[in-house]
């Protein structure tokens, strides 16, 4: 038994690095832009989670001479102090990252760990009321169950909460549609233009427009400045 066990643990994670081990090499101009806006914010005091089990951003930074810590929900301590804003240049994989096997995340009892400790909750719960996220890349990210058990099942009053979520305009009654099901959630839709290729030029000027609001606002509420955000870049 222990060596069948041991076999599908190898198995899924050659798999894995099958997968991802070298997207890095086949990541284009425009996506690197994305990662290069993305780690300005982190560096001005935004936090970081993604659904992705890709630790592109990581490797991008660390091409920047900057290092930042991939968690996962197994190391409840971490995401604690995460969710508390002591591990600000970490990147949360709520599904978990491919280098480390162990963390990912594919069926709701992976993450029970999380669920029942009401510190951990509590801190996560906090943040989703009190910062306003940007969803970038991830407009399906609100009906994830990972995401819904951390951010969205105990927290009230949704309605009344100030987040942004970024997509491509493509259909009309479609961006329609999806701006109507989002209001109800606090996440107001905004169109970044007809194509991808309009994406990281408009975020590159929001991360601009975010960061120099950021600094002005220093030393007033904390809630004022948006530094919270769900990053799924693809």
């Amino acid at each position: 038994m222990q060596r069948t066990s041991n076999v599908r643990s190898t198995f899924f994670k050659d798999c894995l690095y099958e997968v991802f081990d070298d997207l890095e090499s086949k990541m284009e101009d425009s996506g690197k832009q994305l990662l290069q806006s993305v780690l300005h914010l982190m560096e001005n005091g935004a936090l970081v989670l993604t659904t992705n089990f890709d630790n592109l951003l990581e490797l991008y930074a660390a091409d920047q001479g900057k290092q930042l810590e991939s968690l996962d929900l197994t190391d409840e301590k971490k995401v604690l102090e995460w969710a508390q804003e002591k591990r600000k240049l970490s990147v949360l994989h709520i599904h978990g990252v491919y280098t480390n096997p162990s963390g990912i995340v594919l069926h709701p009892a992976g993450y029970q760990n999380v669920l029942r400790n009401t510190e951990v909750m509590r801190e996560i719960q906090k943040l989703y009321e009190n910062k306003s996220f940007l969803f970038l890349g991830c407009g399906w990210t609100v009906d994830d169950t990972t995401f819904q058990a951390l951010f969205l099942e105990a927290v009230k009053h949704k309605s009344d909460l100030e987040h942004f979520m970024l997509v491509r305009r493509g259909d009309v009654d479609e961006f329609k549609k999806l701006r109507e099901n989002m209001l109800d959630k606090g996440i107001k839709v905004i169109s970044y233009g007809n194509d991808y290729a309009d994406l990281p030029e408009y975020f590159k000027r929001l991360t601009f427009e975010i960061s120099t609001r950021g600094r002005a606002g220093k030393g007033r509420s904390k809630s004022s400045n948006p530094l919270a955000f769900c990053v799924c870049v693809r």
